[in-house]
């Protein structure tokens, strides 16, 4: 009845994942339809939602999504990473690595998330598939660097890469990253799995003692959790542990647990009590086990049992059975040389393949960066060519506008002179004016090449909090703006005398256009005392000229 009852269970739990994979079949199919991006999102959710717990479910959801080349980058670098992590952890073979790099391009190494480690831990899992250790582990060491959080996963990627420092004989660095993973899992039910690890490295050392201490660390929490077939893996690996210490009757007695445990799935178990009989000379179980499960091993497999049987047919004087187990072993032998050399020959062919392809990526990599330094030392060089060209230009402009300046000056005195011989004194006024009008308009072209000009308008923009700012600048402008109208002010002070040098400074401004506020904080002055000095001019010099300064200022 109890039985009966938990395959109900069973038969209902399978039912619920096979309504989950439909409904979001349909789900995709139908709204996709739509072509509603949003809709793509959610099955995105949905299939990540699914991945730990129904992770066939996650597939069938990412695989039903069409045209997944057309979403927006950030759901196919998700679409990516998931479909990676879900053909991962249902056995697909990650044969290619061309998917997961878009999840690696877009989530990048520089910035911590959880989906940044992930892709960089998937892209290292393929390297580890294909046999490539070192690439994975640098990737492995980048995911470890960009997860946010020490979780279960941080602990997986410890273990994996404690695996790939395994593979490459580093023991005691795969140690520590056992431990680290073992650190983060403590007291929970995966915790098995790294002391499982340490043990093994144990092992491999030849520190038979210790891998037995941990191993029976390992099989204490199994049975706590009551994790039957890693129960059966750890009586498995007791076995092997005391099979090394040459106790094969200890040996014999975990094995036999480990094939009691572990059913049908005890095939190189049984291998394994095959060999420890052998020892034992037990002949007749050891033939028994070498030949239970022959056609069901791999050619490695098939390979140890006919050097058993051999073994076995030679103890026992049956030099004719032993002559064929031989010759099949050969056989096997040489098959095996034949397969080991090939996979490495395309091993190597392959890291060379990488290599290459690294060198050439490193080759455009370096081409870019000269192509920018050389784009951008060019830049400099025309942007210095420029700014000296402008420079230069600007100079010439300042020393034409200065021979102006003293062509006009002769010019005055030349009409000082004729004044003096000539009687038409209207004509001789009309050419002053025309003098002093071209006089003011080279004053400031010279000040427009100044600095000077540039702080004049940045007075007339200032708030009255810059203007207090600014206010040191005062004593300079008004030096550079006298210097400018040298010319003007010494003409106007020459025609009338009455003027003072602040009422000269004043009509310069008043020439310039300044605002009421510039002129009030360049002559540091009020409103009322500029409008009582405007009066006094007015009253010391011509209307016409009076009429030409302040013109702009009256209107």
């Amino acid at each position: 009845m109890k039985t009966r009852c938990c395959c109900s269970k069973r038969y209902l739990l399978v039912f619920s994942i096979l309504l989950v994979s439909v409904g979001s079949i349909f789900m995709s199919v139908s709204l996709s339809s739509c072509s509603s991006p949003s809709v793509k999102n959610q099955l995105l959710l949905c299939a990540d939602s699914l991945m730990e717990t129904y992770p066939d479910s996650a597939l069938s959801i990412l695989e039903s999504i069409t045209y997944p080349q057309k979403m927006p980058r950030a759901d196919r670098a998700l679409y990516a990473l998931l479909l990676t992590q879900a053909r991962h952890k249902n056995y697909i073979a990650l044969e290619d690595d061309s998917l997961i790099k878009t999840a690696v391009d877009y989530y990048g190494d520089k910035k911590k998330s959880l989906r940044a480690a992930k892709a960089h831990y998937y892209w290292g899992a393929i390297y580890s598939e294909k046999g490539y250790a070192s690439f994975a582990v640098e990737e492995y060491l980048t995911a470890i660097r960009l997860m946010p959080v020490r979780n279960e996963f941080l602990a997986m990627i410890y273990d994996n890469l404690a695996e790939c420092y395994e593979e490459d004989r580093l023991y005691n660095v795969a140690i520590e990253n056992y431990r680290a993973a073992y650190q983060i899992l403590k007291g929970k039910d995966e915790q098995t799995y790294p002391m499982r690890g340490i043990a093994r490295v144990f092992l491999l050392q030849n520190e038979k003692d210790s891998a037995l201490y941990y191993y029976q660390q390992a099989l204490d929490c199994a049975l706590a959790d009551q994790d039957s077939s890693l129960i059966g893996a750890l009586y498995h690996d007791l076995a092997m542990v005391y099979s090394e210490k040459k106790d094969y009757i200890q040996a014999d007695k975990f094995v036999s647990k480990a094939i009691l445990l572990q059913g049908q799935d005890a095939i190189n178990t049984c291998l394994s009590k095959a060999q420890i009989m052998l020892n034992l000379n037990k002949l007749d179980s050891a033939s028994y086990f070498f030949s239970k499960n022959m056609d069901e091993l791999d050619i490695y497999g098939k390979a140890v049992c006919y050097d058993g049987m051999y073994q076995i047919a030679k103890r026992k004087g049956e030099w004719k059975t032993a002559t064929e187990n031989m010759d099949a072993y050969k056989i096997l032998y040489d098959s095996m040389q034949i397969m080991t050399d090939n996979e490495e020959l395309n091993r190597l062919m392959d890291k060379h393949q990488l290599e290459e392809h690294k060198r050439l990526l490193s080759e455009h990599t370096r081409t870019l960066i000269f192509s920018l330094i050389t784009a951008f030392s060019s830049l400099m060089i025309i942007c210095v060519f420029c700014f000296m060209w402008n420079d230069r230009k600007r100079k010439k402009h300042y020393i034409a506008l200065q021979h102006e300046l003293t062509q006009k000056r002769v010019d005055t005195m030349l009409l000082k002179e004729e004044e003096l011989s000539e009687s038409n004194k209207e004509h001789i006024d009309k050419k002053r004016s025309e003098l002093t009008e071209q006089q003011i308009q080279l004053c400031i072209s010279v000040l427009k090449t100044t600095d000077c000009y540039d702080q004049l308008e940045a007075l007339e923009r200032a708030t009255p909090k810059q203007l207090l700012v600014m206010r040191s600048l005062r004593k300079e402008i008004r030096s550079d703006i006298s210097n400018a109208f040298v010319d003007v002010m010494m003409n106007l002070k020459e025609r009338y005398p009455a003027l003072t040098g602040d009422d000269v400074f004043f009509c310069v401004l008043s020439l310039l256009c300044c605002s009421k506020t510039v002129v009030m904080e360049l002559m540091d002055a009020t409103s009322d005392a500029l409008k009582t000095r405007k009066n006094r001019i007015k009253n010391k010099m011509d209307a016409q000229i009076f009429e030409r300064v302040f013109g702009v200022d009256n209107q």
